[in-house]
C-alpha cells in the first residue's frame, strides 16, 4: 500500500499526462454518477485575495480550478461577488461560515447571500473545543436545526474538522466528531479535511464509512505540521493513502474535492501544485 509524500506530489504533477488515464480507470465512478469537480479554498491565498481579488480569481481559473470556496467575502456584496466569479468562469463550491451565522435569527440572511453567489454548501470551519459531551450534543442539535432550514432552500449545512475533533476524548471514550455526528440529523454534512484526520492518527476511510452519504465536499490536504503543496508529510510519517480514499469517497455522495494549502497565502504556487496532484490522479 503506497503513501504519498511531498516529493510524490511534485513528481505526480510532472507525470500527469502519462499517469492520469490509467489512474482514472483504477477509480472509475459508478454508472451514471457525475465526476466530482475540483475547487480551492480561498483561505489558501487569502493575502493575495485581499490585495487583488479579481487577479486571484483569474489565476485560480488559469490553473484549472472549477470552483472556489470562500472564507470571508472581502467586503463584497453578494451581487458583486457573484459578478466576479461569473466573470472568471468559476462556481461557488462552498463557504466557511461561523456557527453564529446559522443561528435561527441569522440563517436566512446567510442563505440569501449564498443563494445570490450560487453556493449551496454552508460549512462551519471551527466551533472550539467543547468541555463536555453534552456541549457536543448541543452543537449537533443546533447544526440539525440549521440543516433543516437550509434544506428548504436546496442548501447543505456541515462541519469542517481540524485535529482536536478526533484527538480529544470525552469520559465515554468518544471524540467530538463522533459525538456530533452520532447525535446530528443525517442532513448535517461532513466536510473532512483528510490531512487533519490522518495527522490526528485516524483513518478517513473509517469515518467515511461510519457516516455515509454525508460527504458532499472534501478537503484534499496532506498531513501537518509543515508547509507544502497539499501539506508536507513529516519525515517518517505516513501520509494520506489517496487511491483507496478516492475510490471510497466516489462511492459516496462527493461533489467537490477542495484543495486547501496553509503554506503560502501570498501566491498561487502551492494551490497550483495541489491541482496538478489531483490532475495526475485523474481527478481534475
Amino acid at each position: 500500500m503506497k503513501f504519498f509524500s511531498r516529493r510524490d506530489f511534485i513528481q505526480a504533477g510532472a507525470t500527469a499526462v502519462v499517469a492520469a488515464p490509467a489512474l482514472a480507470r483504477a477509480g472509475m465512478l459508478l454508472p451514471g454518477k457525475r465526476k466530482p469537480r475540483v475547487g480551492v479554498q480561498l483561505y489558501s491565498i487569502r493575502e493575495y485575495c485581499k490585495k487583488d481579488l479579481p487577479g486571484a480569481l483569474a489565476g485560480v481559473k488559469a490553473i484549472g480550478y472549477a470552483g472556489v470556496e470562500f472564507a470571508g467575502y472581502y467586503g463584497k456584496s453578494a451581487k458583486e461577488l457573484r459578478q466576479l466569479i461569473d466573470d472568471h468562469g468559476l462556481l461557488a463550491c462552498g463557504t466557511h461560515t461561523g456557527m453564529g451565522t446559522l443561528a435561527p435569527d441569522k440563517i436566512q440572511e446567510t442563505i440569501d447571500y449564498n443563494r445570490i453567489i450560487g453556493n449551496k454548501y454552508l460549512m462551519v470551519p471551527h466551533i472550539g473545543r467543547p468541555k463536555t459531551a453534552d456541549e457536543c450534543k448541543k452543537i449537533a442539535a443546533e447544526l440539525s436545526v440549521a440543516a433543516e432550514t437550509a434544506k428548504a432552500s436546496g442548501m447543505y449545512v456541515g462541519y469542517h474538522n481540524h485535529q482536536h475533533e478526533f484527538r480529544d476524548k470525552y469520559p465515554d471514550g468518544k471524540c467530538m466528531w463522533e459525538l456530533i455526528y452520532d447525535n446530528a440529523s443525517p442532513l448535517v454534512c461532513t466536510q473532512m479535511d483528510v490531512g487533519h484526520v490522518v495527522a490526528a492518527g485516524e483513518d478517513p476511510l473509517f469515518w467515511l464509512a461510519k457516516y455515509p452519504n454525508r460527504s458532499r465536499t472534501l478537503h484534499a490536504k496532506e498531513v501537518y505540521p509543515g508547509p507544502g503543496i497539499l501539506g508536507q508529510v513529516p519525515e517518517g510519517v505516513k501520509g494520506v493513502d489517496w487511491d483507496p480514499l478516492f475510490v471510497a469517497v466516489e462511492k459516496d455522495v462527493i461533489e467537490w474535492y477542495i484543495v486547501e494549502s496553509e503554506a503560502d497565502p501570498n501566491t498561487l504556487d502551492k494551490i497550483r501544485g495541489g491541482f496538478e496532484f489531483l490532475k495526475a490522479k485523474g481527478r481534475a
